[in-house]
């Protein structure tokens, strides 16, 4: 009876320690063989753009597929235009940040262009979205320090 009672007892502190480690063991297992951020893990999809005083609003759901959240830092975190390098800018991307996309969640992001005509207009009947456009290809969002790229494309 002595023998038995010994073996539950060593069974049960062998499972309290198997169960006391699993934590580390899988924090460090999710470190190790965590998906890197890609164009295939936080994609970007366009929904809209519509125009309010003096600039351009995108809006875009982000869908992150990997396991962890994704977070965008204001201190951290780089706003481009995705355009050719030789055309003037045709306006200077903002985004509220910080911003968090959940893991394999969604958030839907909106970009503001401000538009930066590289002359002059007469009147705004003249302005035309078309010609504001015709070399913006979409916007990125860097945290270089996170390894983090996220393309937000054109859909318009």
């Amino acid at each position: 009876m002595k023998a038995v009672r010994t073996g539950w007892i060593a069974a049960g502190l062998a499972l309290g320690f198997a169960v006391v480690l699993a934590g580390p063991v899988l924090l460090l297992w999710d470190a190790f063989t965590s998906t890197p951020w890609n164009e295939t893990t936080l994609k970007a999809e366009f929904q809209s753009m519509r125009y309010e005083s003096g600039g351009l609003i995108f809006r875009y759901a982000v869908h992150n597929l990997t396991g962890r959240v994704a977070q965008f830092q204001p201190a951290l975190t780089e706003v481009r235009a995705l355009q050719a390098k030789d055309r003037p800018p045709v306006g200077y991307p903002n985004v509220l940040l910080p911003l968090e996309v959940p893991a394999r969640g969604s958030h839907v992001v909106e970009v503001r262009l401000e538009v930066a005509p590289s002359a002059p207009l007469p009147t705004v009947a003249e302005f035309s979205l078309e010609n504001a456009l015709i070399d913006l290809n979409g916007f990125e969002l860097v945290d270089e320090t996170n390894g983090i790229r996220l393309v937000l494309p054109r859909g318009w």
